[in-house]
């Protein structure tokens, strides 16, 4: 007798069985300090720039730099604080590995999105640079879907020798 989940009546309710199972593991399961790391940092730059540049942006956007949007101050505001106040889930996840932490590492090279008058806003090493930083947050979640089905395969196993040898008494 096998401890397999039952299969998924269809891809979207076996999809999201994975989504939910992997950020069961990500948040709170245990692991190597190289997962550690790789879980750790992101989240941590998620939490910080969600709660201040995101916000920011947003705030600019919707309030100086989108011509037919326009806002008053205070709807900008209240648009930027729904937008810094989410949950952590996989989407986010991936905005922050694929485009959050490459963005800081664009303008930590000198590029802009909004730049000064006479400024080169795209300077050929802050691509290079992002692109390279968007490149490792996509080979760090690779990794850590392959490190989330090793461990939950090892505690599937674990969890099916415990219930063959209750069975067995």
């Amino acid at each position: 007798m096998t401890s397999r989940r039952p299969a998924s009546r269809t891809l979207g309710a076996g999809l999201f069985a994975l989504i939910d199972d992997f950020m069961s593991w990500l948040l709170y399961g245990y692991e190597t300090w190289l997962v550690a790391l790789l879980k750790g940092v992101p989240l941590f730059l998620y939490v910080y720039f969600l709660l201040t540049y995101v916000p920011n942006y947003v705030y600019y956007l919707v309030t100086q730099y989108i011509p037919f949007l326009g806002f008053s101050p205070d709807v900008g505001f209240i648009i930027a604080q729904g937008v810094g106040g989410g949950n952590f889930l996989v989407l986010q996840m991936l905005f922050v590995y694929l485009l959050l932490i490459p963005l800081l590492a664009f303008n930590m090279a000198g590029g802009t999105i909004v730049p000064l008058p006479g400024q080169s806003p795209f300077p050929l090493q802050a691509i290079a640079f992002g692109t390279l930083v968007a490149g490792l947050g996509l080979a760090s979640l690779v990794y850590l879907y392959f490190e989330f089905r090793r461990v939950t395969r090892r505690e599937a196993l674990l969890a099916e020798s415990r219930s063959t040898a209750l069975q067995a008494r």
